[in-house]
């Protein structure tokens, strides 16, 4: 199988794979990144299918050139297959600020129906009666070169959209989630990314941070520092650094030279040799500047910025209950009767009638005509 699938290195074969994805009625897209691996993560292959043809598309060898796929994923009439595209599509904004026109996402589709499980593999043994292989689900994809059983490997994700699709969308149409569907993939079409921050206080998170004290919490803050640091440099994830569970260990123990650094579970030879003093040189910073157990105050506000007030917090809460009950009553996910993100909004800004609903992008007016005097009852404030 792998002698027929192309894979493509050069300017010349990019243009040929785009112009045979455009002449087909659609296509489908996956990308293989490899933040698993680096501390940022970079696009490492994107994969393409039409119903009768498989390309893999190597970016590290064509560089700012994978930008040239911004003719084929631009286009707002050709339907572009993906499963679980949100952080697909964000990466290829950002590394090449590619937009995305016309995107169609089985997870999606699975997710509005209230499915459980939602990865491709459990769809695919669903409706198509098999189970995909995901044996190199963990791969590093910069590695090269790329052997056949990784390409035959990579097309998996795009080769069965298409049947998967129609089966799927299918489903949603007895449920008269066609618009509903529609709405929420031009919401995956148009995400962008956000400029990612490092937050030192998020070494709150790690398991067990809250269960020692204030020193000890102060040295897992400047682990967490130095491991964050350490990771930028060498491009590396910071896990692979070293984890979670080896700095709450030093944090612990409060090691004061490199044996007794050694003697510690997850420190191996990389990290005492090449790391060993700062990891105690952070040791002894976290000492000096303790952690309490909560961290700086953090004013709750909704995603706009803006705090609210008691009745709007309870309208929000019933707003919550309602769409859970409705969700249950019709068996479909909660996304199917109202996505989270607009919630708030809702609340903060209630729309004056169902028309004003119906224009709400993430609403639209199926859900409008289906709930909007429920919806406009509860957010307004007025009583059942």
């Amino acid at each position: 199988m792998a002698d027929e699938i192309e894979l493509i290195t050069s300017v010349q074969g990019l243009e040929s794979a785009i112009d045979e994805m455009l002449a087909a009625p659609r296509y489908s897209l996956d990308v293989e990144s490899d933040g698993f691996h680096s501390y940022a993560g970079r696009v490492c292959i994107v994969t393409l299918s039409t119903e009768h043809r498989d390309v893999v598309i190597d970016t590290l060898a064509l560089g700012r050139e994978t930008s040239r796929l911004q003719r084929l994923v631009a286009s707002a009439h050709k339907p572009c297959l993906m499963h679980s595209g949100h952080n697909d599509v964000l990466a290829l904004k950002r590394e090449y600020e590619m937009p995305f026109g016309f995107v169609q996402d089985t997870s999606v589709a699975s997710m509005l129906l209230g499915f459980t499980h939602t990865g491709l593999s459990a769809l695919c043994e669903t409706f198509l009666g098999f189970t995909l292989e995901k044996e190199l689900q963990r791969h590093d994809w910069a590695r090269r070169p790329m052997l056949p059983e990784h390409v035959s490997y990579l097309v998996n994700d795009t080769r069965h959209l298409f049947k998967l699709h129609d089966l799927i969308t299918a489903e949603l149409a007895k449920h008269g989630l066609s618009d509903e569907y529609e709405i929420e993939c031009r919401a995956v079409a148009e995400s962008e990314p956000i400029e990612r921050e490092f937050d030192p206080e998020r070494f709150r998170k790690i398991k067990g941070a809250l269960d020692i004290n204030d020193e000890g919490r102060g040295i897992l803050r400047a682990l967490y520092m130095w491991r964050n640091e350490t990771a930028k440099s060498l491009d590396r994830a910071a896990f692979r650094v070293a984890s979670d569970s080896t700095l709450l260990e030093i944090a612990r123990t409060r090691p004061t030279g490199l044996d007794d650094l050694s003697r510690l579970r997850g420190v191996g030879e990389w990290l005492l040799n090449q790391a060993g003093d700062a990891i105690l040189s952070a040791v002894s910073h976290g000492q000096k500047n303790p952690a309490p157990l909560r961290g700086p105050h953090r004013p709750r506000h909704d995603d706009t910025g803006t705090r609210m007030d008691p009745r709007q917090r309870d309208r929000l809460g019933r707003l919550k209950k309602w769409r859970e009950q409705e969700a249950q009553k019709r068996g479909l996910g909660l996304q199917a009767i109202l996505p989270t993100s607009v919630l708030h909004d809702l609340v903060l800004q209630p729309p004056a009638d169902a028309a004003a609903l119906a224009a709400v992008p993430r609403v639209g007016p199926s859900r409008a005509q289906r709930y909007g005097d429920q919806i406009l009852r509860i957010v307004r404030g007025r009583q059942q």
